[in-house]
C-alpha cells in the first residue's frame, strides 16, 4: 500500500515498479547527484513514508535499479534467442544482437547509475551475479575461450560507449561489430563440428 503526498491511497500499478520508474526519470533527466529519496517521492507523487516502505535507504533503491537493468537485459536476450532459434551459439548471438550489433547505445540511466554507485561497489552485486551467470552459461563449451573473448570484447565496447569515451568512428565500430558477429557464427559452426567428431569417436569405441 502506498500513500500519495496528498494522502490519497495509491492502488493499481505495482508500487515497487512505480518507484523505480520515478527513480529512472530522476536519474535520466537530472543526473545521479540529484537522485535522492525526496526527489523520487516527489516524482512518483508519493509521500516519503510510502517510498520508505519499499526502500528504506538510497542504497537499497540503487541496488534495485541495477538489478532491474540486468533483468531487462536478460529479457531482451531471451526474446533475441527466440528469434534466432536453437543452436550451439544461440546465447552468444543473442547477446551480441542486443548489444554491439544493434548500434551504439548511450543508456543515460545505466551511465548515471554507474556514477552513483562509484563510492559503494557493494551495490554492484546484481551485476556481478549477472556476469557470473553468463560465464556459467558459456562454460563447458568446446569454444569456451573464443566465446568468452567475444563476450568480453563486446562488454568492453559497451562500457566505452556508456562512458562516452569510445575512440571508434561509425565505420570502425561497424567493422568491429561485424567481426564479433562473424566470430559468434564461426563458433556455432565449430560447436556443431565438435559434436559430430565426438559422436564419431563414441561410435567407434
Amino acid at each position: 500500500m502506498l500513500y500519495r503526498s496528498d494522502g490519497i491511497v495509491v492502488a493499481g500499478q505495482n508500487s515497487y515498479d512505480m518507484i523505480l520508474d520515478a527513480a529512472e526519470v530522476v536519474v535520466a533527466e537530472d543526473g545521479a547527484p540529484r537522485l535522492t529519496l525526496d526527489a523520487v517521492a516527489r516524482r512518483a507523487g508519493l509521500s516519503k513514508g510510502g517510498l520508505l516502505y519499499n526502500f528504506a535507504t538510497k542504497d537499497a533503491l540503487l541496488e534495485a535499479m541495477i538489478a532491474r537493468l540486468c533483468q531487462r537485459f536478460e529479457e531482451a536476450c531471451g526474446l533475441a534467442e527466440a528469434d534466432i532459434g536453437e543452436g550451439s551459439a544461440t546465447k552468444l548471438k543473442a547477446y551480441l544482437s542486443v548489444t554491439v550489433l544493434k548500434g551504439p547505445g548511450q543508456d543515460r540511466v545505466a551511465s548515471a547509475l554507474l556514477a552513483a554507485v562509484a563510492n559503494n561497489l557493494e551495490l554492484l552485486k546484481p551485476m556481478r551475479d549477472h556476469y557470473r551467470s553468463w560465464l556459467q552459461q558459456l562454460s563447458g563449451r568446446p569454444t569456451f575461450a573464443r566465446d568468452v573473448s567475444v563476450w568480453l570484447a563486446a562488454e568492453g565496447l559497451w562500457l566505452l560507449e556508456l562512458l562516452r569515451v569510445s575512440p571508434l568512428d561509425a565505420k570502425q565500430r561497424r567493422a568491429v561489430a561485424n567481426y564479433l558477429g562473424a566470430q559468434a557464427a564461426e563458433n556455432s559452426h565449430r560447436g556443431k563440428y565438435g559434436r559430430r567428431q565426438q559422436n564419431r569417436k563414441s561410435a567407434a569405441r
